[in-house]
């Protein structure tokens, strides 16, 4: 109902208690406002905290919309001066969703929170209020640079980019924050690129139906009254399949499976990130793979690996041949590595030469366009090094870093076909002018596990 349903006088809370608020939101949270986040939840409130960006792709009843709901009563609470402004695709869900929990939690705490409250307004004060639009005009989310001005898309997938692109524009205030959270429905828009080309820029955050406390604590089932249960789960599977696109939506809190163009899933690098390295490490040497730069936006990448653990990922300032092979010759003596893989394409080729002439350590010329080793089903040896690569990841035989632009590069490499039915892979210009960067940490990588694919005997050929 549009109605007010409450009207309070304001209430007045001293600078430091909005200062604890703001530095501990999970404590208000449960000394406020007597709820216990579980642990996804208390990432969200953390990382809203700590970040001015936050992606959340989840699984169905997860407690995503209450989550954001709290962290918009949290913002204001904890701020002199906030306000929260949320959307959602249709405004069923804005009025439905976010906004009845945001009006459940200010009826249980209107004590604590005062102000006036409507069904999709709220104003503790002249200076800390939130509102809720269902539109389709970016327009109406142009011209918010007050301070600590806090942007919440529920079900982000489903939201237009133009959306996306007028919240942007007011992200040039003091202390911005855009929170998106939501089912990962398609493989295209501004969400799904937060979790892929642009996820450098982003803080992201999985939940999986199998990371609720229902299923992965089960005797807390009959208390966790709201979220996705085992019953729903083991139902839903036997329903849709477990390779199934609703399964990996709504189950799984993954993106569909059928972007047919891109060689490495998500889930499987996000998995390689968060492996534990102790599992994988034992190799007796190191080895370094190092992409030389060859465009003007291009960077020298080196990738140092023990056994299948990388270890380091490592951008060169670029520069000529002599300082860039000074330099991985540096990076090398440091690691203690055994083996360099060179990129020899047009500016490797010195870099390699260098590399080889000072005798210290072993330097192998690569060329990724070259003849593949199968070449009946890999047009050059790019793919095959590739598809070598895409392997160790489906197979969780790898261990990468928490480097948000390789999982980011690695998500967004494409490969295709030629004529004769060979596996190729889009050419580095192509990435440059569809991703908008050129895939140099990816690259790397790639280099550095090249001798899964090269025997030692064509390496010193």
């Amino acid at each position: 109902m549009d109605a007010e349903a409450f009207d309070h006088s304001d209430k007045v809370h001293s600078d430091a208690e909005r200062s604890i608020w703001c530095q501990d939101p999970i404590g208000f949270a449960r000394r406020e406002l007597h709820v216990e986040p579980w642990a996804k939840q208390r990432e969200i409130l953390e990382t809203v905290r700590d970040c001015d960006r936050i992606a959340v792709r989840a699984c169905n009843a997860s407690g995503k919309t209450f989550i954001a709901a709290l962290t918009i009563i949290w913002w204001l609470m904890s701020n002199r001066e906030a306000t929260a402004i949320t959307t959602a695709p249709t405004e069923r869900q804005v009025r439905q969703v976010l906004w009845r929990e945001i009006n459940r939690i200010h009826f249980e705490n209107r004590d604590l929170i005062g102000g006036r409250i409507t069904s999709t307004t709220l104003s503790i004060d002249q200076y800390r209020n939130a509102f809720g639009f269902s539109t389709n005009r970016p327009e109406r989310f142009q011209g918010f640079h007050r301070p600590n001005c806090m942007f919440v898309v529920d079900e982000a997938s489903g939201v237009d980019d133009s959306i996306f692109a007028a919240i942007e524009g007011s992200m040039t205030s003091h202390n911005p924050k855009l929170l998106m959270i939501g089912n990962p429905n398609r493989l295209s828009g501004y969400f799904y690129q937060a979790f892929h080309n642009h996820r450098k820029h982003w803080r992201t955050i999985h939940i999986s139906a199998f990371e609720t406390p229902n299923l992965a604590e089960p005797e807390n089932e009959r208390r966790l009254i709201g979220l996705v249960t085992r019953n729903w789960v083991l139902e839903k599977r036997d329903e849709w399949g477990e390779d199934s696109r609703e399964y990996r939506i709504r189950i799984l809190g993954e993106f569909p499976d059928n972007d047919t163009d891109t060689l490495i899933r998500l889930d499987r690098l996000e998995a390689a990130a968060q492996r534990e390295n102790t599992l994988i490490e034992g190799a007796n040497s190191n080895v370094m793979g190092i992409d030389v730069a060859r465009f003007g936006d291009d960077r020298t990448v080196a990738c140092i690996r023990n056994g299948n653990r990388v270890i380091a990922i490592i951008v060169l300032p670029n520069s000529d041949t002599m300082q860039t092979a000074g330099r991985a010759i540096d990076i090398a003596r440091q690691y203690r590595v055994e083996r360099i893989h060179v990129d020899e394409i047009g500016t490797g080729a010195g870099v390699l030469d260098r590399i080889r002439e000072q005798g210290e350590i072993n330097a192998v010329g690569i060329n990724a366009a070259s003849r593949a080793r199968d070449s009946r089903r890999y047009a050059n040896l790019r793919a095959e090094m590739y598809d070598y690569l895409r392997e160790l990841f489906h197979d969780g035989e790898i261990s990468i870093p928490q480097d948000q632009e390789l999982i980011s590069e690695l998500a967004s490499v494409k490969y295709g076909f030629t004529s004769r039915g060979q596996m190729i892979m889009q050419d580095k210009r192509a990435s440059l002018a569809q991703a908008g960067k050129s895939p140099d940490k990816a690259d790397s990588l790639m280099l550095s596990f090249a001798g899964g694919i090269i025997s030692e005997a064509r390496i010193w050929s």
